[in-house]
């Protein structure tokens, strides 16, 4: 009934189970899948757990290694699974297509030739708005960017040509409204959290420990580092008190600013394998994703189930997850000065921390998990199939 298409990781496996899991999923193309390639399984480091029947997995094996050595061809790259895609397509008898943003043009044109409904999902804002808030973001740094017009040009016409866009919080929606896009063609589902990050409690032992902040990813322009690393730079905390973590690799663009701001309670992990972050996660007490742009910053849910505090900006999509004083702080973009005050405000109050910590928890296992986000795909599919 369903097939799905990306080339990358991103959420797509945990969608292909969740269609599996109602017994709705025909196939899922991709181009490394750990259970169906032998011998890249032995050099690449990723691990896939989810559970989808390998008969249903479809991989493109010869794409795989050029673009983990050639990324900076992506455009490229997913345009020839694109077209892989579709040639596979031709004759399908499913009833749905979900091919992600920015390589699914080919797939959705074949899609809609057979009678297929087509949802694309997008995990970024519009990608017109992308290119200015990241434009002018970079020019804060003296530095350029832009996306490439091939990438813009392909989305515009996926956009118009898909029958819905799936996006994952308020703030990629907006995007889209702003741009022209209509209401009723966005489907908003949140991400979730996998098993693997849900604590059966949250550890009480934190209230007592040396406070530790945490950052969980890449450290890059877009996730709006410079602000954090400029909060930590004025909080009211003496530094012996507490640590900063970094789980995630450092960009080059992003180098400079570290080695300007760092300090000796600093702590660089570098990346950690998924199934391994919650046993780092559950000795920290506030994360923090101050993201200048962002669809929906999957670590969120991931660092609330396992019982962090959260801090974060609108444009990292955490609104949605997150009821501000509840269960987490939101502050706005590029405000170092409300990060810190929330930092110090968590700090000075460790009964407010525990009590957010746990309410976060709660929150997650209680409606964000990727059961939940399942529930509400399959509903939303059922619901434009049957009306």
């Amino acid at each position: 009934m369903v097939t799905i298409s990306c080339s990358g990781k991103f959420h797509a496996f945990a969608l292909a189970e969740q269609m599996e899991r109602f017994n709705a999923l025909d196939r899922f193309y991709t181009t490394y899948a750990y259970q169906k390639n032998d011998l890249l399984a032995k050099i690449v480091k990723r691990v896939d757990k989810e559970q989808i029947p390998s008969d249903r997995i479809s991989t493109n094996t010869l794409l795989a290694f050029p673009m983990k050595l050639f990324p900076g061809a992506a455009y490229r790259w997913n345009d020839l699974f694109d077209r892989w895609v579709a040639q596979k397509l031709k004759g399908s008898s499913g009833k749905v297509f979900i091919g992600w943003s920015g390589m699914s043009l080919h797939a959705l044109r074949v899609a809609r030739d057979n009678n297929m409904l087509t949802i694309l999902e997008r995990g970024s804002s519009h990608i017109q708005y992308q290119d200015e808030v990241l434009r002018e973001e970079y020019s804060r740094y003296g530095k350029t960017f832009s996306v490439d017009h091939r990438v813009i040009a392909k989305e515009l016409e996926e956009y118009s040509l898909a029958d819905y866009i799936a996006v994952p919080s308020n703030f990629v929606r907006n995007s889209f409204i702003e741009k022209g896009v209509s209401e009723s063609k966005l489907i908003l589902n949140p991400y979730g959290a996998s098993k693997a990050f849900h604590a059966s409690k949250v550890r009480k032992d934190r209230k007592n420990s040396k406070f530790t902040i945490v950052y969980l990813g890449s450290l890059t322009i877009r996730k709006g580092l410079r602000y954090l690393f400029e909060a930590i730079d004025i909080l009211d905390i003496p530094h012996s008190d507490y640590e900063v973590w970094f789980i995630g690799s450092v960009s080059a663009e992003v180098q400079p600013l570290v080695e300007k701001y760092k300090k000796e309670n600093w702590v660089f992990f570098g990346h950690i394998n998924h199934y391994e972050l919650r046993d780092h996660l559950e000795k920290c007490h506030v994360g923090i994703q101050p993201s200048v742009e962002e669809g929906l910053s999957m670590v969120i849910p991931q660092m609330m189930a396992s019982g962090v505090t959260m801090i974060v900006t609108p444009n990292s999509g955490g609104e949605n997850i997150i009821n501000d004083g509840v269960n987490g702080l939101v502050v706005p973009i590029r405000t170092p000065g409300a990060i810190a005050s929330g930092i110090n405000r968590l700090y000075t109050n460790r009964t407010l921390l525990q009590q957010m910590g746990e309410n976060a928890a709660a929150f997650i296992q209680e409606g964000f998990t990727w059961n939940d986000y399942g529930d509400r795909y399959w509903a939303n599919i059922k619901r434009v199939l049957h009306g």
